[in-house]
């Protein structure tokens, strides 16, 4: 991991240079008196994380959080701050752009936060790397193409949601928010989707979140819980209890015995799960 450090005090940068960052996995630093000074280096070098004062001159540590942001760089922000300017660190938080770090700081604060900080980073680049392999390997996940040949006699609302379904499936997707989308009740979205396809809500949904997730187990690095995460189930107990249920095995059992090499289809694991019940 190489980090870099932007503050126009040099007292805060020597303090913060000083600091065993080979203990925590930091294998490089690199220091910046301000916040153009830290963008110019940023350009140069593959940075993984930032720890910038918020206010410096020329750039300021949330402009400098923005520009990281604007060119989609994998770079971790870490703010340093004062009680003056704790809400308005926060609110960055919230926005997803930084942690923060309020000064007076201590070491061991600064280095509890890098080290999270950097197990943060590589949880993220392992799941970007489980995804790339997956689409080096099989394409795209074609579900959307699924749905509209699997229920091609339903009605333009339905094959709307459908498709919604097969786009989203990794996200917070439930009956009661496609319902308030779609302007629908959910007893009513409920009704029509069972209407005009023969399956429950819960069973398609269910459907093409396991027919990504066997896809998936194909990668042998792809740790089930990322599986689970990156395929919209809530919790890996409900993963675990609705694959079982489908496939009469565990996801580690699935595994184990090469059933992933099959080609499942939203088709076969609906017309499965329809047999289980």
């Amino acid at each position: 991991m190489i980090l870099l450090i932007a503050d126009d005090e040099k007292t805060i940068r020597n303090g913060l240079l000083s600091l065993p960052w080979a203990d925590i996995g930091i294998e490089e630093v690199y220091q910046a008196e301000n916040g153009l000074a830290a963008k110019e280096i940023l350009k140069e070098k593959r940075i993984d994380i930032v720890i910038s004062d918020i206010k410096m001159p020329g750039l300021s540590g949330l402009e400098l959080a923005e520009y990281i942001k604007e060119c989609s760089m994998d770079t971790a922000v870490v703010f340093l701050t004062g009680y003056s300017d704790f809400e308005y660190a926060r609110k960055a938080i919230r926005n997803q752009v930084c942690d923060y770090l309020l000064k007076p700081i201590r070491t061991k604060d600064i280095l509890e936060t890098v080290e999270r900080v950097i197990e943060t980073l590589k949880r993220k680049r392992y799941k970007a790397e489980v995804i790339r392999k997956y689409e080096a390997a099989t394409g795209s996940l074609d579900l959307g193409e699924q749905m509209a040949w699997l229920f091609q006699r339903a009605n333009r609302q339905t094959m709307e949601i459908l498709q919604d379904m097969a786009v989203n499936y990794a996200k917070e997707v439930s009956l009661n928010s496609l319902a308030e989308k779609y302007h629908f009740s959910a007893a009513y979205l409920s009704r029509m989707i069972k209407k005009e396809t023969g399956y429950s809500f819960s069973n398609i949904l269910n459907s093409i979140r396991l027919t990504a997730a066997v896809r998936l187990m194909d990668q042998e690095n792809a740790k089930i819980h990322f599986i689970c995460d990156l395929t919209g189930f809530s919790d890996q107990k409900y993963f675990s209890q609705v694959f079982k249920k489908t496939f009469g095995c565990s996801p580690g059992e699935f595994r184990r015995q090469g059933k992933e090499k099959q080609h499942y289809t939203i088709k076969r694991i609906l017309e499965m799960t329809e047999d289980k019940q």
